[in-house]
């Protein structure tokens, strides 16, 4: 080998040895960087124990303060501006603690649109973040669900605890019942139903299919669910020979009871009575009693159930003395009773229930009565009078006449009784019964 390549050998070896030499010096600055980088994090995270109380508290309490921020008519929706997820992105004890917080994520409202893969794989991690604790979900849109909010709720129709359905259209209603015949959510314990349009009952009735898809259902709730009123429908939904028994429901609400009522605002169909026997009932509201008194009977009657507080709506046609004794005949348990009468449906209804009142034998457990109405209804009140002055010496103890007006401006003082009625309802006040009269803001006694 001549010399000229035996010194171009020696130069690419030395220079070699050079490189390796700068690459371990690299490797160990960068680790040295690395350790000096945590070191760092470590220090920061020092300082900040000392100027930040919420570092300063336990894991487990810092744990409680964020699941607080979930209060329970809060929904969360996923929006990474919102709590929890913006949470996340504060910091790593933050992200940490919110992490290891299951609560935070027991709670979510979905929109069931079109809004892609990233969004519903946001959805699914949300809920796999809760663990095992119960769910609570509100969705919103059509029944026509997308196909990944039908797969969620299939993984998780087991662990839900409350189910809330806001509608903003009745498509895919028959959907949905289908696919709760497919699953069934055998931990729900509150399920509410509320709609935008008129959402109607369909072929065996819908709606009862939750119940029965929910056997441990303690509240239900449907707003501005109808009735379907033409020929076909009518067909179809004949009341079944055998109602479905459900023995866990305790509180069923069909519709605001005051709007519709007063107003005429969205009510909600009775008629889903016709197809329940439910023995554990305690409360009932009902805003559209649009089925008859035998059917209302009917109910009440096979239920047998402990009733002890009643909202509905008087049902002007069949308000008479004999009817309304046989209504309550079957809830003799009934302690809390509010009832609202109509627009222009004038003081009758009040007089025929107090006049009832007269009789010992007329739910002798009652504790307290209300009524709705609009004012300018001029009422009776030596009737009133009467029937509050029977319940003297019983377990009776509140009564609420709260009037109401589409005039801002309306000076309900010309809906008060004369003088002599007036005294003797503070006389009453004096005994022991709490009276009001006037609009739910201001008693004008």
């Amino acid at each position: 080998m001549s010399q000229a390549r035996q010194d171009l050998h020696a130069k690419v070896t030395e220079l070699r040895q050079h490189i390796d030499s700068l690459s371990s010096t690299i490797e160990n600055q960068r680790r040295l960087l690395i350790d000096l980088e945590e070191q760092q994090s470590k220090a920061r995270q020092t300082l900040n124990s000392f100027l930040d109380p919420m570092a300063r508290l336990p894991f487990e309490l810092q744990s409680q303060i964020f699941a607080g921020m979930i209060s329970n008519s809060y929904d969360p929706i996923p929006d990474p501006e919102r709590v929890p997820l913006v949470l996340l992105g504060v910091c790593k004890l933050w992200r940490a603690v919110a992490l290891s917080t299951p609560k935070l994520w027991a709670k979510i409202q979905m929109e069931d649109l079109p809004r892609g893969p990233d969004y519903s794989e946001l959805c699914r991690m949300w809920l796999e973040r809760a663990g095992s604790l119960p769910l609570s979900l509100t969705l919103h849109g059509s029944l026509w669900l997308e196909e990944p909010v039908q797969d969620l709720l299939k993984q998780y129709a087991r662990q839900l605890d409350a189910l809330t359905l806001y509608l903003t259209t009745d498509r895919g209603v028959d959907s949905f019942t289908r696919q709760m015949r497919l699953g069934g959510f055998h931990s729900l314990k509150a399920a509410t139903v509320t709609s935008e349009c008129e959402t109607y009952f369909r072929l065996v009735n819908d709606w009862v299919q939750l119940l029965r898809s929910s056997p441990l259902l303690v509240k239900y709730s449907l707003e501005n669910i109808m009735y379907a009123v033409d020929e076909e429908h009518l067909l179809a939904n004949t009341s079944p020979r055998e109602p479905l028994v459900h023995s866990s429901l305790q509180e069923l609400r069909l519709g605001d009871t005051q709007g519709y009522g007063l107003w005429r605002v969205r009510g909600s169909s009775a008629r889903i009575l016709n197809y329940l026997t439910l023995p554990a009932l305690t409360t009932l509201h009902l805003s559209c009693f649009d089925i008859t008194k035998d059917e209302f009977t009917s109910f009440l009657a096979r239920s047998s159930a402990p009733i002890s507080s009643l909202l509905m709506v008087v049902h002007l046609l069949g308000w008479l003395l004999d009817v309304v004794a046989e209504y309550f005949q079957y809830m003799p348990n009934l302690t809390d009773l509010q009832l609202v009468l109509p627009n222009r449906s004038g003081y009758m209804p009040l007089v025929v229930f107090h006049e009832a009142m007269l009789t010992p034998q007329f739910l002798p457990g009652l504790r307290s009565l209300t009524f709705f109405m609009v004012a300018g209804n001029h009422l009776d009140y030596h009737a009133l009078i009467r029937g509050l002055t029977s319940r003297r010496d019983s377990t009776f103890k509140s009564f609420r006449l709260n009037l109401a007006s589409d005039d801002p401006n309306h000076d309900y003082s010309v809906d008060l009784p004369e003088e002599e009625c007036m005294i003797a309802l503070r006389e009453l006040v004096s005994e022991g019964i709490e009276i009001h009269v006037g609009p739910l803001t201001k008693n004008m006694l």
